[in-house]
């Protein structure tokens, strides 16, 4: 099974993150329609607590967590908290595929990483789909850094993962959880093929 795991976070009814999260997630859906990506689940998980919100009007199982109100400023640490709730919840098996996204970028048309989604059924030696380094400066090597707005694990290394502490980047841990799984089974895009917009509105592709 291949679970796709959405995260969102939805504050002070801001119309621009409305937006996001509508085009990126019906682009998500409508993507894994267009390659045929059996076996699949999306789930929206939102941190804020349970409620009704314009998530729930998008077709997807959404899931709702009140990880926003961790005592923590890190967002990387309540985003880690929301995947392993939902692999709880779910009863996501270890051998089961996540996919992470955050919900408010655009998936390409001819994204390389959904492309090797879709072999996945057909491989089951790849355990983890990356673009390492930052999103400033990635890199095609195998290293404790890499892009988390999205990325594929076996939920059983996903569950190793360790929770950063305040001043460190989650994106560290994404990276050394890699050093978990063997060369061989790790497939290093050469491009996501997503249009990102980490801390600001204006998108870039990676």
């Amino acid at each position: 099974m291949i679970y796709f795991i959405v995260t969102t976070c939805i504050f002070n009814d801001c119309p621009i993150r409305k937006t996001q999260y509508i085009n990126g997630i019906t682009k998500l859906k409508n993507i894994i329609y267009k390659n045929n990506i059996k076996n699949n689940k999306i789930i929206i998980v939102e941190n804020n607590g349970e409620r009704e919100t314009y998530l729930d009007e998008l077709d997807c199982e959404v899931f709702y967590t009140i990880n926003n109100t961790l005592p923590t400023s890190n967002k990387g640490h309540k985003e880690l908290q929301d995947i392993f709730d939902c692999i709880q919840k779910y009863n996501i098996n270890d051998s089961d595929f996540i996919v992470k996204m955050t919900g408010r970028y655009l998936i390409d048309e001819n994204s390389e990483f959904i492309n090797v989604v879709g072999q996945l059924h057909d491989n089951s030696n790849i355990h983890c789909i990356i673009k390492y380094g930052s999103y400033y400066r990635p890199v095609n090597y195998k290293m404790k850094d890499c892009i988390t707005g999205l990325i594929g694990m076996r939920c059983d290394y996903v569950k190793k993962i360790v929770i950063p502490n305040e001043h460190d980047s989650v994106e560290w841990k994404w990276g050394e959880a890699t050093y978990l799984i063997n060369d061989s089974n790790i497939y290093k895009v050469d491009k996501l093929g997503i249009n990102i917009c980490p801390n600001s509105n204006t998108y870039f592709f990676v």
